[in-house]
């Protein structure tokens, strides 16, 4: 359920700028975010990323707790995320397991490539509207001018397509992700992009 919702403020938040700049991950070419996660998860979450998000590191140490109708679902992550053009890595500290994989949705074509740039504004405009969203007056967070939206209980404050802050509250499930520190435009050594040569991963056959 957790992941549920985070799903909606990737969706709701981050989506509805892509049709704006693109089907880049990001607009800035490199950076690195440190999020402090707090609420029913609590814990860390760390971004490295170059190439506009065509390569990307994530790593989650975190706590949750969740109670839903009444039973309480306690889950403990520990993971790294790495992906390289269409490859992805996926590692398990916890237990040890890593997957290997294709994201069959890379080479997806960018919808909104032809559009002006008055319909990319419409388009966003309609996918807030039927979601019940708005967009609110731009705020400072960390030094940056952030793009608000709120939509469907999650609110967040958005620069440059990077999200550095996000807060949600629905059917009872408080999340809420804050940058502590942010660097964009950084050199980052490639090995941060490549898989550890000492953990055996499985292949993924179900992209």
């Amino acid at each position: 359920m957790k992941k549920i919702v985070l799903s909606l403020v990737c969706i709701f938040s981050v989506g509805i700028l892509f049709a704006q700049e693109g089907i880049d991950r990001y607009i800035v070419k490199s950076g690195y975010i440190e999020y402090e996660l707090t609420g029913s998860s609590k814990g860390t979450k760390k971004i490295w990323w170059d190439d506009y998000g065509d390569k990307e590191r994530e790593e989650i140490k975190s706590v949750s707790e969740v109670k839903i109708f009444g039973m309480v679902q306690k889950e403990e992550i520990h993971s790294i995320h790495i992906s390289d053009g269409n490859k992805y890595w996926d590692i398990n500290l916890l237990d040890g397991t890593a997957v290997m994989g294709t994201d069959s949705y890379y080479d997806a074509v960018d919808f909104s490539e032809d559009m002006t740039d008055a319909e990319k504004k419409k388009f966003e405009d309609d996918m807030l509207n039927a979601f019940g969203g708005e967009k609110l007056a731009p705020e400072n967070f960390l030094g940056y001018k952030c793009e608000v939206i709120e939509v469907m209980g999650a609110k967040s404050w958005i620069y440059k397509t990077v999200v550095l802050k996000s807060t949600v509250n629905l059917m009872g499930i408080e999340v809420n992700e804050v940058a502590i520190k942010f660097d964009e435009d950084i050199s980052i050594p490639a090995s941060k992009f490549e898989p550890p040569s000492d953990i055996e991963f499985t292949e993924n056959t179900y992209n």
